[in-house]
């Protein structure tokens, strides 16, 4: 027999009964768990393959753009586009391209420009003066060749600093070197970014083609009258002189130098974006004109 009849039946195969129900049911439990964990990795693998491919094409949309706006530049006509970062937009494969030109001369030289002048650049991108100071402070040695002589006290404060190479004692080669100097953070170099270069060789930037934070770094400016100022800017014809500025400071003429910067940029609409910054200048040939890249970057703070 297969078990022993009692009062309550036949208690041994209704207890094996049981017991294989319960293993069919934990089996069946742990395979909607691995079919469910099989499909969200499906689901993840085939969004991240979408993201990426979007990501390529954007990519290349941007740089479509920042081709655009190279061949506008060196074009017979000289260049219809102004270089005060003014936003342009095209048109292409059904997806919008967002284009900004930065003439070089708008922006801040962090190799010619005084103490005091990188100090209120550096406030109006939102630090204390203490902290603006020190930094100011701290660039001008970095680029100075003769602060080599009193180096001691630099050197330790660089090793502080995680960074035992020590000053530079020489001019920045690109704006982004100015992130080896102590006291600038990621998110700052991120503010300061569009408003610095080392290409316009000259103490003053030009503020008919500066970006708002360059303006907002000016005597008796601050960020929200730049903003205002260059809305009001935009909508100014350029073929007549720059409006004066909230200060009562000449804003310039609208002519830029030969090195400017493109952003160009493009979206999906669906969270994916890509972006290039072109640096160039731009060289005169015989019967035209033609360029040469001086950095390019892609995703970069710019």
């Amino acid at each position: 027999m297969s078990g022993t009849k009692t009062a309550q039946g036949f208690a041994p195969r209704r207890n094996v009964r049981g017991i294989a129900l319960l293993v069919v049911l934990w089996a069946c439990t742990l395979l909607a768990i691995l079919l469910g964990g099989f499909a969200t990795m499906a689901r993840t693998e085939s969004l991240q393959s979408r993201y990426l491919s979007s990501r390529v094409q954007l990519r290349y949309l941007a740089e479509a753009g920042a081709m655009r706006a190279l061949a506008e530049s060196v074009s017979r006509s000289g260049g219809r586009w102004v270089g005060d970062g003014r936003r342009y937009t095209l048109r292409i494969e059904r997806r919008e391209v967002e284009i900004r030109i930065q003439d070089e001369l708008g922006k801040i030289d962090i190799n010619a420009a005084d103490p005091r002048q990188l100090q209120r650049l550096f406030v109006a991108a939102g630090e204390d003066e203490a902290s603006a100071t020190r930094l100011a402070a701290n660039i001008q040695e970095a680029r100075d060749a003769g602060a080599k002589l009193f180096g001691e006290e630099s050197a330790k404060r660089y090793a502080e600093a995680g960074q035992a190479a020590g000053p530079r004692y020489r001019e920045f080669d690109t704006p982004e070197q100015l992130q080896t100097v102590p006291g600038m953070t990621p998110a700052l170099y991120r503010r300061l970014a569009p408003a610095i270069t080392v290409w316009s060789r000259r103490p003053q930037p030009v503020p008919a083609l500066a970006p708002p934070l360059v303006l907002a770094s000016l005597p008796d400016m601050d960020l929200a009258r730049a903003e205002r100022y260059v809305a009001m800017r935009v909508l100014q014809a350029t073929n007549m002189p720059p409006p004066t500025l909230p200060n009562g400071q000449p804003a310039g003429a609208w002519r830029g130098s030969l090195v400017r910067t493109i952003v160009a940029s493009a979206a999906d609409g669906q969270g994916a974006a890509a972006s290039v910054i072109v640096t160039y200048r731009v060289t005169a040939l015989k019967g035209g004109l033609d360029y040469s890249v001086l950095r390019w970057q892609e995703d970069g703070a710019g």
